[in-house]
């Protein structure tokens, strides 16, 4: 009994730790708890959960073999090896991992659930679409399954579907803020409207830090549709003051970085590989640059298969090239025939999830731009297709968006979005310079005013025939994932030109910093 006790009171302890993102001293605590308790699984979940939302996959999963050697039919446990997986870029492996946590039990929530986010990541929508609604059937009020589901029509363009399980999830849980912020993405606000104040009433209220975060987005969104630009600035402004508070941001580093790999690639020379594999175009750029409107545009086309956003590329030359500091390894040796072709090999058996068999497959992870490099070596025959745009018009869209991902830390503060844009302007400049051939610059600026002379130009640069499906992009019905689904759903509008400039008295700062 008192064993019991002292259980219930660590576990309670480990779980505060996980939900106040102490991770670090959720694994301290949990690897000496494990020893004490080696067959109490929970322990090895909750750690390998934390070493997940520390980016650290390969230590998840080392721990969860552990315990499954111990109990190969631990459902949750195989579960969470799912997601160590995918953290470790190897959704094979994370599917069959969830599949043997179904073929045990069929109606296990969270294995379908995630099974359904990995369909819809491959762009298996309707596989997706039927796991999400097996864990409906289980729970009609499952939020996870109802987002999961959310998200697979708001993806596919299906918006109305998407705003009725976003408003019924706001219903079963009032303070599940995600629904109001993804709502509010999706969503044409007009004075008066209900949701505007139900989230200020929430935010009222004393909601928690992360609640708050979300629906000073949403709100400054809302405001910014109906006008009130003031009043959205400020609910921008608060939103990104707290996610800053709850990051981690060295804008040296990522200087240091980009110079290490600049200065190598002007000290250097590297002997590309033969051509063979798939035919690529790489669509990269500052995020929100115009990349998902540039790679729809070319998935419109008969001859090309937009994959998306892809990590794989940089999954590899990280795996490849990173030492276990995080220090990028940049020298002739390392960086040899052999190397590159592992890189390329890693690559090519990630894509074959996607059975294409178009002549061109895109990849639009935008900051792809930092491997430009590697990229002219390991793919000599593809196309780069490079978004530019007014930076004031960039670095704003980055600051009132949030996003998941890590690398893009740098968009909460207006310092850190100038110093980022000018290194990565800087890098560009340079890989230009050197590539100048292989690299097209499509100024969004250009596509607005003229937008069949600039998608003849982009599809001469791809050798691609003339195809009328690219002017009709909008129509274009494949699963988009990134803050951009809502706008290329639409024809092309110019009112995103220099949209900045309806904040131009609160964007003084960023403006002088740019320019500096």
């Amino acid at each position: 009994m008192e064993n019991i006790d002292y259980l219930k009171k660590q576990l309670s302890i480990m779980i505060n730790l996980f939900e106040t993102k102490r991770f670090n001293e959720l694994i301290n605590k949990g690897i000496v708890l494990k020893k004490k308790f080696p067959d109490q699984a929970i322990f090895y979940n909750l750690i390998a959960l934390a070493y997940n939302a520390t980016d650290r996959g390969t230590d998840a999963k080392k721990i969860l073999v552990e315990i499954l050697k111990k109990q190969p039919k631990n459902i949750t446990v195989l579960n969470n090896l799912g997601l160590a997986s995918i953290q470790c870029g190897d959704s094979e492996e994370a599917e069959r991992y969830y599949n043997r946590a179904l073929n045990l039990k069929p109606d296990f929530p969270s294995a379908l659930i995630n099974l359904g986010n990995l369909k819809t990541n491959q762009h298996k929508s309707e596989e997706a679409k039927e796991c999400f609604l097996k864990a409906l059937k289980i729970d009609n009020e499952l939020i996870p399954a109802k987002i999961s589901l959310a998200g697979y029509y708001e993806q596919l363009g299906k918006f109305e579907e998407s705003k009725k399980l976003y408003k019924e999830i706001i219903k079963i849980d009032p303070n599940y803020t995600l629904a109001d912020k993804s709502l509010s993405l999706i969503h044409r606000y007009n004075l008066g409207d209900d949701h505007i104040k139900t989230m200020e009433e929430k935010l009222a209220k004393n909601i928690d830090e992360d609640g708050a975060q979300k629906l000073n987005f949403a709100l400054g969104k809302a405001y910014e549709d109906i006008g009130d630009y003031e009043k959205s600035f400020k609910f921008y402004e608060t939103g990104n003051k707290l996610y800053k508070k709850n990051i981690v941001y060295d804008a040296k580093i990522d200087v240091e970085y980009f110079e290490k790999i600049k200065d190598f690639f002007k000290n250097n020379n590297i002997n590309p590989l033969n051509d063979y594999g798939q035919k690529m175009i790489f669509v990269v750029g500052m995020p929100r640059s115009g990349t998902t409107l540039t790679e729809q545009i070319l998935s419109s086309h008969k001859d090309v298969y937009g994959a998306g956003e892809l990590s794989f590329l940089k999954d590899a030359i990280q795996k490849k090239l990173l030492s276990e500091n995080g220090e990028l390894n940049l020298n002739t040796e390392d960086l040899d025939k052999e190397i590159l072709k592992e890189i390329k090999d890693y690559y090519l058996e990630r894509i074959k999830i996607y059975k294409n068999e178009k002549i061109y497959l895109t990849d639009k992870a935008p900051l792809n731009f930092k491997w430009i490099g590697f990229i002219m070596a390991i793919f000599p025959n593809s196309k780069i297709i490079h978004c530019t745009r007014d930076p004031m018009d960039i670095c704003w869209s980055n600051y009132k968006n949030t996003f998941t991902s890590k690398s893009m830390n740098y968009t909460y503060d207006f310092k850190d979005l100038a110093n980022f844009y000018k290194t990565y302007d800087d890098l560009m400049k340079f890989w230009i310079k050197k590539f100048d051939k292989n690299i097209f610059n499509m100024v969004y600026e250009n596509l607005i005013i003229n937008k069949e002379l600039e998608i003849k130009k982009i599809l001469k640069f791809c050798e691609l025939a003339w195809d009328d499906n690219c002017l009709n992009f909008h129509k274009n019905k494949r699963s988009v994932s990134t803050a951009s689904l809502a706008q290329i759903r639409q024809p092309l509008y110019n009112s995103s030109v220099q949209k900045w400039k309806s904040f131009s008295k609160d964007l003084m700062v960023l403006k002088k910093q740019l320019n500096n």
